[in-house]
């Protein structure tokens, strides 16, 4: 097929790839959704591509002499190895996507321009000095077919055989047992929300699971009648279990596994944090080692405790319960936390890279709470506490010593 050794800058260019972002009917979502399935080793080039003709849906006529100027500029500074950009300039306006269409059948060339600057940056006009890359929310089905999903659109999912698995209302997938046929075998989709994300899903018990940025959950597509219901989390999610006395709900993470029969409570357990914690809102919840090779019996958590696994044993205490779930309310919660670890939600939460060259700052320790500031202004005020410099380069932030 023509599409294997094709590149960013061929599906691009390719009428076919472009009527399946832009304007998609049943055919086209048909095939490349199971093309994209058959050909795994090619979904990062698809994501790629599929953000750049996102990014392109501007009309060109609407755009000003000195932004086609600005835009110039900076491919030939570019190409001339600049590296640090100015912020601050002027964003071009959004082109329609017949300008795109046009473009890619015709004046390859400027395509290749436009995508040499989707590639390196382009000048914005935010005040914040980040720019941030659209990531894509994406749900793979039983089947391997891999979906990737706007969160501002709704409608049906269905796997390559047409069989309806899930309906999609914007921000959050309902799950409703009675809508998908019935299987004495289990079969399981995984939800990935990348940085700088969120998402809901309703499982097919009325089960309500809000994911956090960079988190993974694979769960049974339905719980089958008698079986436990188990999912699996990477990431951070909050959970409100609907009650089943017969059947317990239980949350794998590599470390410490969560176990209820219906309650709300908080687990986090992101790998480049070594360590996984849960927090109960409410009821009461048992926690244990994933292996528990030694048959240990569940620690019981009551409302406001929180179980942490780290260096290989469970610890509880008492908390700020507010903490531990203001992230579903799009809040930054801080209390006496350590900079590095601000650092790592302030990625998540921002879909952004910050590199600490000033070391010393690691263990200092911060407090705030953040709705609506933007990573710059939450840095600033960072800034009043000890004094740092940082530069922007792209979604790349680097902190140093201002003394330096």
């Amino acid at each position: 097929m023509k599409y294997a050794n094709y590149k960013e800058e061929d599906f691009i260019k390719d009428e076919y790839f472009q009527k399946w972002v832009l304007n998609p009917d049943e055919m086209t979502a048909n095939f490349w959704d199971n093309w994209v399935a058959s050909n795994p080793e090619k979904r990062e080039i698809i994501q790629n591509a599929l953000r750049f003709i996102q990014l392109m849906d501007f009309d060109i006529h609407e755009l000003p002499d000195e932004d086609f100027d600005a835009m110039w500029q900076n491919v030939i500074q570019r190409r001339k190895g600049v590296e640090n950009k100015i912020y601050g300039a002027k964003r071009p306006h959004r082109l329609k996507r017949s300008y795109i269409l046009k473009v890619a059948a015709l004046f390859v060339g400027i395509v290749g321009m436009a995508y040499i600057i989707y590639l390196t940056g382009a000048p914005n006009n935010r005040e914040d000095t980040t720019v941030v890359s659209e990531p894509s929310i994406t749900l793979e089905l039983e089947d391997g077919t891999i979906k990737i999903l706007d969160d501002t659109s709704s409608g049906i999912i269905t796997n390559n055989k047409g069989h309806q698995i899930v309906n999609q209302k914007q921000n959050t997938l309902l799950y409703e047992a009675e809508s998908i046929a019935a299987t004495e075998n289990v079969s399981y989709n995984q939800l990935s929300v990348p940085y700088g994300k969120k998402f809901e899903l309703i499982l097919s018990d009325g089960s309500h699971v809000f994911l956090n940025s960079g988190s993974k959950l694979r769960y049974p597509v339905v719980f089958l009648r008698g079986k436990p219901r188990d999912v699996y989390l990477e990431g951070e999610a909050y959970f409100s279990v609907e009650k089943d006395k017969t059947r317990p709900f239980t949350v794998i993470t590599d470390d410490m596994n969560t176990s209820v029969y219906g309650t709300e409570f908080n687990v986090s357990s992101y790998k480049n944090e070594n360590n996984t914690s849960t927090v109960l809102v409410e009821g009461s919840v048992g926690v244990y080692k994933s292996n528990n090779a030694e048959g240990q019996q569940p620690i019981t958590l009551t409302s406001g405790d929180r179980a942490v696994f780290k260096e290989g044993a469970i610890a509880v205490d008492q908390v700020n319960v507010s903490k531990y779930t203001a992230w579903t309310k799009g809040e930054l919660f801080f209390v006496d936390d350590r900079f590095e670890l601000i650092l790592k939600e302030l990625e998540r939460h921002f879909n952004v890279t910050i590199n600490n060259d000033f070391h010393q700052l690691n263990d200092k320790k911060f407090t705030g709470t953040f709705s609506k500031e933007s990573l710059d202004q939450i840095l600033r005020i960072c800034q009043e506490h000890t004094p740092f410099s940082y530069m922007a380069n792209n979604d790349s932030i680097t902190i140093v010593n201002n003394q330096q």
